[in-house]
């Protein structure tokens, strides 16, 4: 008799804790997850950069940018080059210059003559998302400045998030 009442509590326990694991998987639970990060797409100098031509024909710097998806590059020179500021309308003296521009970490180069940038060109870096990296700028003037006076330009860098590739 008591091999019958140990195998029958033994079983009614068994059954018992098999019910009770059976109630509880046909039972379920329904999270909503979800998240936003907003769009960001910066560049900064991290110094003054202002570039003298007078006597050096090359200069460079680093540039800080941090995007969170794939950007564009706008370039454009307000002048198309160094612009002579004392010369008549009719006779202007514009030194072109090269600019390249380097962001390693997504294996981007870019390279572009002042004149070709006088109206605003954009550039796509790619798929790749460079997050919080660093580019490097070179601007090259390839002739030394001849006439006397004071010569000027801006050069507008500017990047955007590069809605095209992600199909927008």
């Amino acid at each position: 008799m008591l091999f019958f009442v140990k195998y029958t509590t033994a079983f009614l326990v068994l059954h018992f804790s098999y019910s009770l694991t059976t109630t509880q998987a046909n039972e379920s639970l329904t999270l909503a997850l979800s998240g936003i990060i907003e769009d960001r797409c910066v560049i900064a100098i991290p110094t003054s950069a202002t570039f003298d031509f007078s006597q050096q024909l090359v200069h460079s710097t680093t540039i800080a940018i941090d995007c969170n998806q794939a950007m564009l590059v706008a370039l454009r020179s307000e002048n198309g080059g160094l612009k002579l500021s004392q010369a008549e309308v009719e006779n202007e003296v514009v030194a072109a210059y090269d600019v390249e521009l380097k962001i390693e970490s997504i294996q981007f180069r870019l390279t572009a003559n002042s004149i070709d940038i006088q109206q605003e060109r954009r550039f796509s870096a790619g798929e790749d998302i460079p997050f919080a990296t660093s580019a490097s700028l070179d601007i090259t003037l390839p002739k030394a400045l001849a006439h006397a006076g004071k010569y000027s330009d801006t050069l507008h860098i500017e990047v955007y998030p590069n809605f095209t590739q992600q199909g927008i």
